[in-house]
């Protein structure tokens, strides 16, 4: 497989061929399934909460006498079928978090990667390390690359730059993505990736065949 190379500033160099070890390993729909799922449940935050009756303030009276009124008997106005009465079977504060085991996770980045690669969606670029804060000079390099107008850009570099992190930030459609920590829906619901060279060379580190 086969990608677009630029050099820092944005222009095109060459088609550079991909690494086999990340690109040739197939597509697991099952692994990317299970790990978005994942990702997704450990965002919950679980802290949704409703009232059972015995919860519910008030209603320690009964409402009116069992007989003699000709209506229902009742024993309590915050019955579930009062208003403001207690919900039933309502939900309580839960842990919706899920482990995923590395196999997977592993399977499904490279599941991702190879998805992209197949749809002509990555492009490498040479390593971006801006010495100070400039969204303009971000922005200029990917109108260069005539991509920002593609839709959603995951840009993957290696570790935390904190000026080009920053730069990167108030950029619409752009998401900075570290690659030494992967999350499987920032690449996956990007439509294109930007992968700088270093980033590159870490994701063959941890990802390649020859860690599994």
């Amino acid at each position: 497989m086969k990608a677009r190379k630029y050099n820092k500033e944005g222009v095109f160099l060459s088609e550079v061929e991909l690494p086999s070890a990340l690109f040739e390993t197939g597509i697991s729909q099952g692994a990317i399934y299970d790990a978005v799922k994942a990702e997704n449940a450990n965002l919950r935050q679980g802290t949704h909460s409703t009232k059972d009756r015995s919860e519910v303030r008030g209603g320690g009276k009964k409402p009116w006498a069992q007989k003699g009124t000709g209506r229902a008997r009742q024993g309590s106005i915050r019955a579930p079928h009062f208003v403001g009465g207690g919900i039933i079977h309502g939900p309580k504060p839960r842990d919706y978090s899920s482990n995923l085991s590395r196999s997977v996770k592993r399977k499904a980045v490279l599941s991702i990667l190879n998805k992209k690669a197949e749809e002509n969606r990555i492009s490498i670029i040479e390593d971006v390390e801006p010495a100070s804060y400039s969204t303009k000079s971000i922005f200029n390099i990917l109108k260069k690359m005539e991509i920002a107008e593609k839709g959603n850009v995951g840009f993957v570099v290696a570790g935390e730059n904190q000026f080009l992190k920053k730069s990167t930030r108030n950029i619409e459609n752009l998401k900075y993505v570290n690659s030494k920590r992967i999350v499987c829906r920032d690449i996956l619901y990007n439509n294109n990736l930007v992968i700088s060279e270093s980033a590159l060379k870490e994701l063959l580190s941890q990802y390649s065949k020859k860690q599994g």
